[in-house]
């Protein structure tokens, strides 16, 4: 009899999923642009995620394959982390340096990876759209003998480990090594012609793009497109690297030939929205679940003041984003953005139900020179107790990869600590 009712729950189960759609793992189909396919990224078998966390469940459609887990615990690798791991490596050392990586984390607790894949408009992978990255070769625009991204997404996989491919939407390489870039990339005609596209900022030996021009803004989302549609990423995720300057000469001929009647403020801070609309909209339209996620300042008015950023309207209207993660690196007795009060302004502001808040916490500060994290010991961990007992924040990210996993004594107390306190959640 037992049996039998088994049978019938599960028929009923069936029946009322089909449906059910799922509101962040449903893929529409759409055929992928020719431009973007460069070849076919093949993703592992799935068992069941570790701990309590549970992956998003997938459709009926089979060909959605990404691991998207709605309580995130996330850590970011930048460049300055890979770097060791992969610049002038041979493709099993770099493969088994970043086994260990994922081996690390996994072992911690975590479910998800920020990687760096474009750090200064450059490729972490195989790209038509821009030039192969220094950090793989050691030298700028020199393609290595194995595709880096193509390997860290098949090993993190096997870990089940979320991907996301971290890009800095604007920042550039410095005048060297464009000088090294084949002439056939955008960047480089653009830097070549002085059309105001590339600029240079004073104070920075780095180049930028300009968002003021919608050239700019495509080639900005057709390369997040590019990535989503040729890796089995499970999201796409950029940091605070918007406007670099307030300097009013920075854009001012694009400015200038808008012909606009708005402030320079506001029309900048369009200019950054129509990019984020752009990025998630260009990702949907080649794989609808990716994920696409932003991590700007945790000081909310210094994203409109300093980067332009329109943080309330992303987090507040739906077609932006899929989550934000600000970035909130202060301790509890910070006196301008005590930790608790900036996560909760944060919580205020994310009105979109379709719009998930995860936060950023600033391990690297635990062995940097703030008093209070070096001599807190157990901060993050606070921290990370801070965010789970919120019912609004669905995760934190830690920062960084090499400041979790340090000779350093003090930084192997905290990651002690740390990883008790996740022990707690699974």
């Amino acid at each position: 009899m037992k049996k039998y009712v088994v049978i019938i729950c599960t028929v009923i189960c069936m029946l009322i999923a089909s449906g059910c759609e799922s509101s962040i793992n449903k893929t529409d189909n759409k055929p992928v642009p020719s431009e973007f396919i460069i070849k076919n990224s093949v993703v592992p078998e799935m068992d069941k995620p570790f701990g309590k966390f549970k992956s998003v469940e997938a459709t009926a459609d089979k060909t959605s394959q990404t691991i998207n887990y709605k309580d995130i615990r996330a850590v970011w690798i930048s460049y300055i982390d890979l770097a060791p791991m992969l610049t002038g490596k041979s493709e099993r050392e770099f493969t088994q340096a970043f086994q260990t990586a994922c081996r690390n984390v996994s072992e911690l607790g975590c479910n998800t990876l920020y990687i760096h894949v474009r750090p200064f408009g450059d490729a972490v992978y195989t790209s038509k759209i821009f030039p192969f990255s220094r950090y793989i070769t050691g030298f700028a625009g020199r393609q290595g003998s194995f595709d880096p991204l193509e390997i860290m997404v098949n090993i993190a996989h096997s870990f089940k480990l979320s991907v996301h491919a971290w890009i800095n939407p604007l920042r550039l390489e410095t005048q060297d090594s464009f000088d090294e870039y084949d002439d056939k990339y955008l960047i480089k005609q653009w830097f070549e012609s002085s059309n105001g596209y590339v600029c240079p900022v004073s104070g920075d030996k780095h180049l930028w793009l300009d968002p003021g021009y919608s050239e700019v803004r495509k080639l900005i989302a057709d390369g997040a497109a590019e990535i989503a549609a040729n890796y089995a990423v499970d999201g796409i995720h950029y940091d605070d690297y918007f406007y670099p300057t307030t300097d009013e000469s920075f854009d001012r001929s694009c400015y200038y030939s808008a012909k606009t009647d708005k402030p320079l403020t506001q029309w900048r801070l369009e200019n950054i929205s129509l990019m984020v609309k752009q990025i998630y909209d260009a990702v949907k339209a080649v794989k609808s679940d990716v994920q696409v996620g932003v991590s700007p300042q945790g000081n909310i008015e210094n994203n409109y003041i300093y980067l332009y950023a329109d943080v309330k309207r992303w987090a507040g209207e739906p077609g932006f984003i899929d989550y934000i993660c600000p970035q909130i690196y202060f301790g509890y007795n910070n006196a301008v953005k005590p930790f608790l009060k900036t996560m909760k302004d944060w919580q205020e502001i994310v009105a979109c139900d379709k719009v998930t808040l995860t936060v950023g916490l600033a391990v690297y500060k635990t062995i940097g020179t703030d008093e209070e994290f070096v001599s807190g010991e157990g901060i993050i961990a606070r921290q990370i107790a801070d965010v789970v007992s919120s019912d609004s924040c669905k995760g934190f990210s830690l920062y960084s990869y090499n400041s979790l996993f340090s000779d350093d004594p003090r930084a192997n107390r905290e990651l002690y600590s740390i990883k008790e306190q996740i022990k707690k959640y699974k």
